[in-house]
């Protein structure tokens, strides 16, 4: 009997330890080849594990990770590549848990990078060092980084701003080094890193920040719940967003396109046909122009 305790006993501290100590990231990566010349591709073959290796082996906060591993899914499409420099576009979606709810997971992130230039030697035992710029890592560091902080930044307001200065500690860096794609100069409204963890650091954007903390904690943990309450509070949130947009900004923000890209179905499914406050609708479409489309056929219950 004092052994069945013993052994119980001992597998509780050894869950509990393997949940606390667990790494942020769960990452799942594919590499498509069809843009580049076929005598080039066997030496990509195994870049997906490659960085699937590197990513989930790696702690990137350096210190203890309570709850789930955050779901990531990173499409890279090769479109250059010879002497083991490539040229890549970059595509990457992380997923919030959601609890005590049917669906689960609610999609956190959608960024799309365009501008990937790295040198990549199959097999490379690559080791994370976010002081040192590499061609190849640095830029998965950045993003895991930045995707960590917005994690946080659902659960309680302005958790992650920590790990998004490490995030721009990174992006300094590169751009000291003069690196592809981390320019600190753009275009008005253009989407770059530098211009998203800007604004994710400056304190300009934290009202917009804790919108988003309270679109996940106050409103889609609640859907399956109170779904005609949580949609009233939805309704809220992005009225306040609108006024946020109105009376704060005086241009484009990265940071409001990439929340949208990532929750313009999810909020045309939620408000379907909603009556209750249809000025909703308008709200979203003053946000978030370039999907009118969808949340004009959600108001028509399409």
């Amino acid at each position: 009997m004092k052994r069945t305790i013993f052994f119980l006993v001992f597998v509780l501290i050894l869950v509990n330890f393997n949940k606390i100590n667990a790494q942020e990231i769960e990452a799942h990566v594919s590499v498509n080849m069809e843009q580049i010349a076929e005598e080039y591709r066997i030496s990509v073959n195994t870049m997906a594990s490659d960085i699937e290796r590197y990513i989930n082996k790696q702690r990137f906060l350096g210190t203890d990770w309570e709850g789930s591993k955050i779901p990531v899914e990173i499409n890279i499409a090769l479109i250059g590549g010879s002497n083991n420099r490539y040229s890549a576009q970059i595509y990457i979606a992380s997923k919030r848990d959601l609890s005590n709810t049917e669906e689960g997971q609610s999609l956190a992130l959608r960024l799309l990078d365009k501008n990937w230039s790295f040198e990549y030697n199959m097999g490379a035992n690559h080791s994370y060092n976010p002081q040192r710029y590499d061609k190849f890592t640095t830029l998965l560091d950045f993003y895991m980084l930045l995707i960590i902080g917005y994690d946080l930044d659902t659960y309680i307001e302005l958790d992650g701003s920590n790990v998004y200065n490490q995030a721009k500690l990174i992006a300094s860096m590169a751009a000291t080094n003069n690196a592809d794609g981390w320019q600190t100069i753009s275009q008005p409204g253009e989407f770059t890193k530098f211009n998203l963890i800007n604004e994710l650091t400056n304190p300009r954007f934290d009202d917009f920040r804790k919108l988003i903390t309270s679109y996940f904690v106050d409103g889609i943990e609640l859907m399956s719940k109170d779904s005609e309450k949580a949609k009233d509070i939805l309704a809220y949130i992005i009225q306040e967003m609108a006024d946020f947009k109105r009376n704060k900004l005086t241009e484009h923000s990265i940071l409001m396109q990439a929340f949208f890209e990532a929750k313009a179905f999810e909020l045309a499914e939620i408000f379907k046909g909603y009556k209750k406050h249809p000025g909703v609708f308008k709200d979203l479409m003053y946000l978030d122009l370039a999907n009118t489309s969808i949340y004009e056929a959600a108001a028509e219950g399409k």
